[in-house]
């Protein structure tokens, strides 16, 4: 008898429940089969909800999945069959795979998945041309960007963690692992657009429980928690979701040194590891001083620190929220540019209006670096309209300055005194409910990071949390406030003309 067999699996703690839907889960069981991993039961759950099939089209129901389980539990060898069937299946697929850094992606994809698809079958399949002299067959790694390629035209890659990674080519299928390490949205916001002319793409992201540095997977997980219990209450025909998510974790009142903790939560236990040596592990991480990094790995607690509160109250950020495609603004924007203190993150953000008392507020763009931001405000000005772009006079944009006059804006100089204003005027109206903003990763992240700094005269923003980045909501702020305060409103004539209050009852 197995380890195994002593208990029942470990259900997951929040998950999208299976339906009746057709799935191509068993293609991946199959798959990873054949890499020498055959899947054990809480991978062949997972692969059967991932890969729901839509009965309108033949293709995935979900076009995103998302999967928190702790260390070592057997998440690579799901990514790792889940990416190889789309390589091999789709002629000319391209697929991407992130990891905490760009260095930790390559090193995995070539140990992780390189090598045990080429000790495979499967290895038959790779591109023979492609890494001859280096005798690894397959692999290429002559240009510096590593990648598999396949007989079919398939390449499986990596992506860095920044908002231009996932620039370029569309994709197949993309998975963001170790999400815990990313401090943004930025490769999530960068993977999407390139899906959205694939129909059979899936979006993954995968991790373990994260820290108190980890905004983006936090407030993801959270929100998923909530959309799967409301989608559960559903009968099947009524469930709407399109994204799949499945964790597994212990809960919070768990006694972490009981062994059955583990057995009813760990879904690996008894298949790719044992309770000793969980048990031992955790007792390591406690003689080093890191209870909470043992509580994370392996009960999928996150750590007890508290995090400031949001500078917004979340209720209020998160009804303001709406799909930029719902909603209607229009008329000339107001822009804005804002440039992190070591300048190594640059915001563009739009204020429009929805109507007389409603503004639309977005991030078009969040790169890396200065240089290219006023070229790409001069694109946005074109396919928008608008020639006024707001800045913080005392902040790092005001660089910028000569060049965007140059370019033929007008530039607002911000004093300190009105970005004050600006940051206190957000607060106000978001919980008077005029301001809607696109709710995208990128956004939420970088308000979730911000902070308040009190003075005298009120309060402002300043990086939190590890110094993640908050020019994204810096941007909206300014772009919101000189769109109330400074906008140049054109004329129109009619307006008087027509306005009924000129007349009298007798001329009218």
């Amino acid at each position: 008898m197995t380890e195994a067999a002593r208990r029942s699996e470990a259900a997951p703690s929040h998950g999208t429940l299976r339906t009746n839907r057709e799935t191509i889960g068993a293609r991946d069981a199959k798959v990873s089969a054949h890499l020498g991993q055959p899947f054990i039961p809480w991978q062949r759950d997972a692969a059967d909800i991932f890969g729901e099939i839509d009965p309108a089209t033949g293709f995935p129901w979900y076009q995103e999945w998302c999967l928190l389980v702790q260390r070592q539990a057997g998440k690579t060898t799901l990514v790792r069959a889940r990416l190889t069937r789309r390589c091999i299946t789709t002629p000319h697929a391209r697929v991407r795979y992130t990891a905490q850094t760009q260095g930790d992606a390559e090193e995995r994809l070539k140990k992780d998945f390189w090598q045990p698809i080429s000790e495979s079958p499967f290895g038959a399949l790779l591109n023979q041309r492609v890494g001859r002299r280096s005798q690894q067959i397959g692999y290429d790694a002559s240009t510096g960007k590593e990648t598999i390629e396949f007989a079919n035209g398939s390449s499986w890659g990596t992506a860095a963690g920044k908002s231009t990674s996932g620039h370029g080519p569309t994709l197949d299928d993309g998975v963001i692992d170790e999400a815990f390490a990313h401090k943004d949205g930025s490769i999530e916001s960068a993977m999407r657009p390139a899906m959205l002319n694939k129909p059979q793409a899936q979006l993954g992201v995968a991790s373990a429980a994260g820290d108190a540095d980890s905004v983006y997977l936090h407030q993801k997980i959270i929100a998923l928690r909530a959309m799967v219990e409301l989608e559960n209450e559903l009968p099947v025909h009524e469930r709407r979701s399109r994204v799949a998510f499945i964790e597994y974790g212990a809960p919070i009142d768990a006694d972490p040194d009981d062994p059955e903790t583990y057995w009813q939560h760990h879904p690996s236990v008894g298949w790719l590891t044992s309770i000793e040596r969980i048990l031992g592990a955790r007792q390591g991480h406690i003689l080093a001083g890191e209870p909470e990094e043992a509580d994370r790995a392996y009960l999928s607690w996150w750590p007890a620190r508290k995090a400031p509160d949001p500078v917004i109250p979340i209720a209020a950020w998160n009804d303001a929220g709406a799909n930029s495609d719902e909603v209607d603004w229009s008329g000339a924007p107001m822009w804005s540019i804002d440039v992190s203190p070591d300048r190594d993150r640059t915001s563009i953000g739009l204020a429009g209006e929805i109507d007389q008392e409603h503004v639309w507020l977005e991030v078009p763009a969040s790169e890396y670096g200065t240089g290219w931001a006023v070229r790409h405000l001069e694109k946005l000005r074109g396919e928008f309209g608008g020639h006024q772009v707001v800045i913080d006079g005392g902040g790092g944009a005001g660089a910028l300055e000569q060049p965007l006059k140059d370019a033929g804006f007008e530039v607002i100089r911000l004093s300190v005194r009105e970005v004050h204003d600006a940051c206190q005027a957000m607060y106000d109206e978001l919980l008077q409910q005029l301001v809607r903003h696109g709710s995208d990763p990128v956004l939420n992240s970088a308000m979730l990071s911000a902070v308040k700094r009190k003075t005298d005269g009120g309060f402002h923003w300043v990086r939190g949390r590890s110094l993640a980045d908050i020019t994204p909501f810096y941007a909206v702020t300014l772009a919101k406030h000189a769109f109330r305060t400074r906008r140049v409103r054109r004329y129109d004539p009619l307006e008087s003309v027509l306005d009924p209050d000129l007349f009298d009852e007798e001329e009218a």
